[in-house]
């Protein structure tokens, strides 16, 4: 079993997944995607912390969100890691992919990441799905009927309330059992856009209220808790807003199993203690942090590799 949690490569996107990668708690079959969208030195610093601890990564040649892959001259370019043996380079199947951009080389691995069935269905008739290593497609029946090959499911479980709802109607909620539906339907893994959802804005947009959200698991399937501030009538006081919520998260992880009490929560809950504000971009880092580390844990024992 391979999960395959998939990453725009926004700041604290990267900042915690070159956190991991430094602690060194994946195991080889969890490989981050990740999709650039900024010119930032932390894409290579990030891609270079995989490589020097010998962990496969996923980067997307050909990103479709963002302006970046139209930035021709780039500051801070992967490409001078492309050769090495544990950079996978993904591509997303678009009308405008050049077929021979997605053939494999033999010593290069590569993976393709279908949305659409028809352009799969074009694909598949021109025979370019028989080259990537790995075929991320979504988790529909008529596309299992379509391809015979082992493919990867990917699907988006992140929730974003619309219009006059907030993430305080649902604080607690399913979250996915991805493995389970794999195995039962025949793939050989399952991608995610973990906690942040597949939903890209260019510069994020304001929110009335400050939620804290941390994966658990519950027996096998996963779950997610949401520590909202009672704070959301307007804007302004993202501060207090987050004291609001992290009192809750501090009250309520010291009851969890010891395998939610990550180090990634546990730094969480601290700053109720320390009446720390580190700021949003940190909270999504470690909110980030926990995420994969709870899964790594689980993935351990349930679905143990060689290293």
């Amino acid at each position: 079993m391979i999960y395959f949690p998939y990453f725009r490569g926004r700041q604290y996107d990267l900042q915690a997944l070159k956190a991991l990668a430094e602690q060194q708690i994946l195991p080889a079959n969890i490989i981050p995607i990740i999709e650039p969208v900024r010119d930032i030195r932390g894409l290579p610093q990030t891609i270079s912390a995989f490589i020097n601890h010998d962990h496969p990564v996923v980067v997307i040649a050909n990103p479709t969100v963002s302006d970046y892959a139209l930035t021709q001259q780039k500051l801070y370019d992967w490409q001078a890691y492309r050769d090495s043996p544990q950079l996978i380079v993904g591509h997303v199947l678009t009308p405008t992919l050049i077929p021979t951009e997605i053939l494999a080389t033999p010593d290069q691995t590569t993976l393709l990441i279908a949305r659409q069935y028809d352009e799969l269905k074009v694909a598949q008739a021109a025979g370019w799905l028989t080259h990537p290593d790995y075929v991320l497609v979504p988790p529909e029946a008529r596309i299992r009927q379509l391809l015979t090959r082992p493919t990867i499911s990917l699907f988006d479980h992140a929730w974003v309330p619309e219009h006059d709802r907030s993430y305080a109607d649902i604080t607690d909620g399913f979250f996915s059992n991805d493995w389970q539906l794999a195995e039962l339907n025949g793939y050989a893994g399952f991608s995610d856009y973990t906690i942040g959802g597949s939903h890209y804005s260019e510069h994020g947009y304001p929110a009335k209220a400050v939620t804290l959200h941390l994966t658990y698991f519950r027996g096998d399937q996963l779950r997610i808790h949401r520590f909202v501030s009672t704070d959301r009538t307007d804007f302004r006081h993202p501060k207090e807003k987050f004291f609001q919520a992290v009192a809750q998260l501090a009250e309520w992880l010291p009851q969890q199993p010891v395998a939610t009490r990550t180090p990634a929560a546990e730094q969480l809950a601290a700053y109720h203690d320390q009446h720390h504000f580190p700021g949003l971009g940190v909270v999504k880092r470690l909110s980030l942090e926990h995420h994969l580390q709870l899964m790594a844990a689980y993935f351990k024992i349930h679905f143990p590799t060689q290293k």
